[in-house]
């Protein structure tokens, strides 16, 4: 079998993000051979007029829809963050930098699990500050989301003139 077509079928059957590794163990093949595969289904995938794409988060991968089309498809997709992680991202995305504390006094202790499921995602880094940490997004943040910009001021002026159009 073709081995691009075995990691295409993987990514597109995965809910989460994918690493070379956990491909390569589910297809019984080197990480090199994934790595190959993906560099070329990237590729096809970005050279035809096509509203799928796999987009590189931290060190995992991930086939989706474009956020052009997103929301054509919204309502049939299962997210691949739950409502309290996206939530979570929300409130760090709007508040940036915002220490983790200071978080958790406004989302509860839930928000602990939704940071450590965040940073794992990459969508999120973490800065050690004396006892707590300092949040903000990563510019996996703005690849996942399809913004623009990976810029956090730019981000959180962004997504407050957003909330401000539909809040009106």
């Amino acid at each position: 079998m073709d081995v691009v077509r075995i990691v295409e079928a993987i990514l597109f059957s995965a809910t989460d993000p994918l690493s070379p590794l956990s491909i390569a163990r589910m297809a019984k093949i080197s990480v090199k051979e994934v790595q190959s595969a993906l560099n070329k289904l990237i590729e096809e995938y970005s050279s035809r007029d096509t509203a799928i794409e796999i987009v590189r988060i931290g060190d995992r991968y991930i086939m989706r829809v474009k956020p052009a089309y997103q929301k054509y498809v919204g309502r049939f997709v299962e997210s691949e963050l739950d409502r309290g992680c996206l939530r979570t991202l929300a409130m760090i995305a709007v508040n940036q930098p915002i220490e983790l504390s200071k978080l958790a006094k406004m989302r509860g202790n839930r928000c602990y699990e939704h940071v450590k499921r965040l940073e794992e995602l990459g969508l999120i880094k973490a800065e050690k500050k004396g006892r707590t940490k300092i949040l903000t997004t990563t510019k996996d943040f703005a690849v996942y989301f399809g913004l623009n910009t990976d810029d956090p001021e730019e981000i959180k002026r962004l997504l407050k003139s957003d909330l401000t159009g539909f809040l009106r």
